[in-house]
């Protein structure tokens, strides 16, 4: 339930920024100056991120039928992914909020509606609430991979210990004549060899 409710407050949030942004005419208000400023962009982004494909009359069909795959796709992960893996979770819930209120806005205005300017130095764009949370959830959805997640590439802080208890808790689940086979290989080796 509390996912459904941010899933429906980051979505609604996205709107109401987006909706305001326009219907103020919001122009060069700085957040981080130089670098960050809410500024309408004039017209609407037919593309992707950056602009990609703005001018092809394919673009919008594509990004919506893609957009609802990808929504479908990560509600099946989501549904699959441990309860106690929370941040992976939220993760995949951020990336799923920012894909449905950048949708809205292409299936209903046949573009998206940015209304942030950032300018990092290498290259400068227009985003909106939406495109932050996607951000945000594919950065969380990466480290949650990398590194947090139990078969993570590069998990670290796992302890010795840890790896101790696990490899005896492996070793206790095995029948006691396997286990005991086990350490009496050697001994019955040495055995035959002092009888001869």
């Amino acid at each position: 339930m509390a996912y459904a409710i941010l899933f429906f407050v980051l979505v609604f949030a996205d709107q109401l920024t987006k909706m305001l942004a326009y219907a103020l005419n919001v122009e060069s208000i700085p957040i981080i100056p130089g670098i960050w400023e809410i500024d309408k962009m004039d017209g609407l982004n037919t593309g992707m991120s950056f602009g990609i494909a703005g001018d092809e009359p394919w673009a919008i069909p594509v990004f919506i039928a893609v957009t609802c795959v990808a929504l479908v796709v990560f509600l099946i992960a989501l549904a699959k992914v441990p309860k106690k893996k929370r941040f992976l979770r939220v993760a995949i819930l951020l990336i799923m909020a920012g894909a449905a209120g950048n949708l809205i806005d292409r299936a209903i205005l046949k573009g998206v509606r940015d209304f942030m300017y950032m300018n990092l130095g290498f290259t400068s764009f227009w985003n909106n609430v939406a495109d932050l949370v996607i951000t945000v959830g594919a950065v969380m959805f990466l480290l949650a991979l990398l590194f947090m997640d139990d078969d993570a590439l590069f998990r670290f802080g796992k302890k010795k210990k840890e790896e101790k208890a696990s490899l005896e808790n492996a070793a206790a689940s095995l029948p006691e004549g396997e286990a005991a086979k086990g350490s009496d290989v050697g001994e019955g080796a040495d055995n035959g060899d002092n009888r001869t």
